[in-house]
């Protein structure tokens, strides 16, 4: 058998058609149908059924499709590990971050690692913690940037700084970042909130608990600049990590106080499957050294790092 026998094999498993499976493979169909002939010959069975509209695996064609994936997986494995010995980034980086990071910490950071290695293709995604620890999970991206509430089975994380939860009023509230408030009090208040499932909504439906039976229903939006566009404009309030509000804090689109005893730590991780390339490692440094600056300089209120 030979490796590009085994890739035109595979590309005819994830289309179950032999025309798309060329195009895929950027042969002509004659081709593709000649080195799976030669292929089935050599193993002495069909591993594919033809059908008037695509194909379909044969128990065997499943079998050998089963330990194609191993051989591939591993074959990708052997490449990461030899561009993890190297000491320069070079090749590819898929980040996917939490929305609250965006504006404080992960904009500059990206900027300044393609400033510094421009040849490394960038991948950046963002979502909520749960959307961006299960696309780590599922080997979508390299790294993660997210807060660390629930299950990290298979993950090493590396903890990163702990801030507050601040409730965002509109900007006559009154409200102080040096004068925190009780978590009692956002039960009396009418929310705009992130919808579930998601790690945020958890912790803060845990603090309304209970919340008065005439109470207001929640506004439920997705997206952190939504939710900072509909407190500025008066009589919505909102609970939400420090560094999501810090560039509408600035701006005095808001005004923002601690709550009391609530705080949000966030974390980077990788997978411990896959090894740490030069990339992964140089972007974490990074990562770690603005956060230390952030943090050190007060400009990332409210924050502190991990012990050292």
């Amino acid at each position: 058998m030979k490796i590009r026998q085994l890739e035109y094999f595979m590309h005819v498993v994830n289309t179950l058609n032999i025309t798309h499976a060329a195009e895929h493979a950027n042969v002509s169909q004659p081709a593709l149908s000649r080195q799976l002939q030669l292929l089935e010959d050599e193993l002495g069975t069909r591993l594919l059924e033809r059908r008037p509209r695509g194909v379909a695996l044969t128990p065997a064609g499943q079998r050998l499709a089963d330990h194609v994936r191993t051989l591939m997986q591993n074959v990708d494995l052997i490449k990461e590990d030899i561009i993890a010995a190297e000491t320069i980034p070079t090749g590819s980086l898929r980040i996917s971050s939490a929305y609250s990071l965006r504006g404080l910490l992960m904009a500059d950071v990206v900027a300044e690692f393609h400033r510094l290695y421009p040849h490394v293709t960038l991948e950046i995604r963002e979502g909520t913690s749960v959307n961006v620890r299960e696309e780590l999970v599922t080997q979508r991206v390299d790294l993660a940037f997210y807060s660390d509430h629930g299950a990290s089975r298979g993950l090493d994380r590396q903890a990163l700084c702990t801030e507050a939860l601040v409730l965002l009023s509109p900007p006559n509230a009154g409200l102080s970042i040096e004068r925190p408030v009780p978590a009692s009090l956002l039960g009396k208040l009418d929310l705009v909130l992130t919808p579930n499932p998601n790690g945020l909504r958890r912790v803060v439906d845990e603090i309304l608990q209970p919340r008065p039976a005439a109470a207001t229903p929640p506004v439920i939006v997705e997206t952190n600049t939504i939710i900072m566009d509909l407190v500025s404009r008066g009589g919505l309030h909102s609970i939400l990590p420090y560094s999501a509000t810090h560039q509408a804090y600035l701006r005095g689109d808001i005004s923002i106080a601690p709550i009391a005893g609530m705080s949000w730590p966030w974390v980077i991780a990788t997978s411990r499957d896959r090894p740490k390339t030069a990339a992964m490692r140089v972007f974490k440094t990074l990562v770690a050294e603005h956060t230390q600056r952030l943090v050190t300089a007060r400009t990332w209120l409210t924050a502190e790092l991990p012990p050292a």
